[in-house]
């Protein structure tokens, strides 16, 4: 073999080794640079599933909370009708307890449940309503 000839092998295989170098640096970057956004895609998704849960909890509690209101609405509703049959045996045979109500009297009856609502909705604040 010629001088030439062995040189320009020698440039040959240069060119190939630093191809070979310059392209495992290039997958190496792709690969870390994929791996970066696979981290954050899975930390994006772990914090997605966490918030889920935590809706999925409250949403839970609040059913819970909403259904014993209605049990306890149902309650006194029922312990309701059974004081207004009570009361109506209680006055069935009371000539007075047939008499029209006044109607000064039914105003300040309702304006007192109307106040008794009211208050109801409000915060405690610790005085009493009206």
């Amino acid at each position: 073999m010629t001088a030439e000839i062995k040189a320009g092998l020698v440039v040959l295989l240069l060119i190939i080794l630093l191809g070979l170098v310059g392209g495992g640096a290039w997958f190496g970057y792709q690969y870390k640079s994929n791996s970066a956004r696979a981290d954050a895609a899975e930390k994006t998704a772990n914090q997605a599933s966490m918030v889920t849960a935590n809706v999925l909890k409250d949403v839970s509690i609040i059913n819970s909370i909403v259904q014993a209101n209605a049990d306890a609405k149902q309650k006194t509703d029922q312990e309701s009708a059974g004081r207004i049959v009570v009361i109506q045996q209680a006055v069935a045979a009371d000539e007075c307890a047939k008499r029209p109500v006044p109607a000064a009297a039914v105003e300040q009856l309702r304006d007192h449940a109307n106040r008794i609502r009211a208050g109801a909705t409000r915060t405690n604040t610790g005085k009493p309503a009206g």
